[in-house]
């Protein structure tokens, strides 16, 4: 950072980025916002990957490499006369700033790289890095592409955590259960087969399994959540099929096939097919990938070196608000385990109350994104080697 350049103002940023749409896929914009914003705080360069992740560095020399990074991608703003503010106003109000994507999670980006800037000016050595991903909503595709491509030491994940110290997270695998029975007309149903019983018998067996547990995460989860019927559109034939949706957020060990053999063990003779479904996914290069919805479960030992120095940097930070370190687990996937590749640590902390994500309530209290600056500067200066 050039001496003299202005230290960004967190909420300002914050406002123009919620003001900005960034549905899943539709990212550009606001990687522009981002970028703009970082070069003006006097980042040594700002650019947009080949996958659209805005990305910005300050190199001061040898050193270790912290990546800062979250997303800028958000969930759909829902009907907005549901919302208090108009959803992509960056309305200030009660102290907090309203709009989708406040909590999730472009205010910690703003409060990152004003963290950065703010780092810069007290000096490290090493690299730093801001950056802002695409696509964390659908797929996790653009941390996926860091994972694989940026070269950190470890990284801070802004989702939101109420200022709280976050070591990882329950994994999702997402499963179809296919029933097939046979169509007659529902005033002779004895003809047919319901494949709706079908599917009601399986929901029933899915109160019998013992999944596994960690003391950490808690207990996998299997929650049944989409029912789908054919033919569908009338409401007098027997349905000659049914898919159902289910949800199961998993712990650590627990992957496809386990998931997927711990719910064929709830009912072996249902007559159910059971599959993990896929998404194509298009590379820069052209190349289409099925991705299956699965996200993995995640956790840091609170014994690692990183989590220690995360501690430290935080308590001072937090200390200086009038708040005390907490540490916990957050109860939603994020994009840590495409972060935490080749056994690199993520830590998590951010702005913003986890419940408001994805509501037509979302906001952030003001006061915290100044915290979370201070926050973000503190963990720089610790794992780059500040204060000296």
């Amino acid at each position: 950072m050039m001496p003299g350049m202005p230290v960004p103002n967190a909420l300002e940023l914050a406002r123009e980025l919620v003001m900005t749409p960034s549905p899943s896929g539709e990212e550009a914009a606001a990687a522009e916002v981002l970028n703009a914003a970082m070069l003006a705080a006097g980042f040594d360069e700002a650019y947009v990957d080949d996958v659209g992740n805005a990305i910005g560095v300050i190199a001061r020399g040898a050193g270790p490499t912290l990546l800062l990074t979250g997303h800028l991608d958000t969930v759909p703003l829902g009907d907005p006369e549901e919302w208090p503010h108009p959803p992509l106003s960056g309305a200030v109000d009660g102290g907090r700033l309203w709009g989708r994507g406040s909590v999730d999670m472009k205010s910690a980006l703003a409060c990152m790289v004003a963290g950065a800037a703010q780092a810069a000016e007290r000096g490290f050595a090493g690299t730093l890095i801001v950056a802002g991903t695409v696509q964390e909503e659908v797929n996790g595709f653009g941390s996926k592409h860091l994972g694989r491509t940026l070269d950190y030491d470890v990284a801070v994940l802004g989702e939101p955590s109420k200022l709280q110290l976050r070591l990882g997270h329950k994994g999702r695998v997402e499963v179809i259960a296919r029933f097939t029975g046979a169509i007659a007309h529902a005033a002779r149903p004895e003809l047919g087969e319901n494949a709706l019983a079908a599917a009601a018998r399986f929901v029933n067996a899915l109160e019998g399994i013992e999944p596994p547990t960690s003391e950490v995460l808690g207990p996998s989860t299997v929650t049944p959540t989409v029912l789908r019927t054919w033919p569908d559109g009338t409401t007098n034939v027997v349905p000659g099929s049914a898919e159902l949706t289910l949800d199961v957020r998993t712990v650590a060990g627990q992957g496809a096939e386990e998931v997927l053999a711990l719910l064929r063990g709830a009912a072996p003779d249902a007559g159910v097919e059971l599959v993990v479904p896929a998404s194509p996914l298009e590379h820069p290069d052209g190349r289409v990938e099925e991705q299956p919805h699965v996200a993995p479960a995640y956790h840091l030992s609170p014994d690692h070196e990183a989590v220690a120095t995360a501690r430290r940097a935080l308590s001072g930070a937090l200390a200086a608000a009038g708040r005390d370190l907490v540490e916990g687990v957050w109860w939603f996937c994020t994009d840590a385990p495409h972060l935490a590749v080749g056994g690199r640590p993520v830590i998590g902390f951010g702005p913003g109350e986890e419940d408001l994500a994805h509501t037509t309530r979302e906001s952030v209290a003001v006061a915290d994104l100044d915290v979370a600056a201070s926050a973000y500067r503190e963990l720089a200066l610790a794992f780059l080697g500040g204060h000296k």
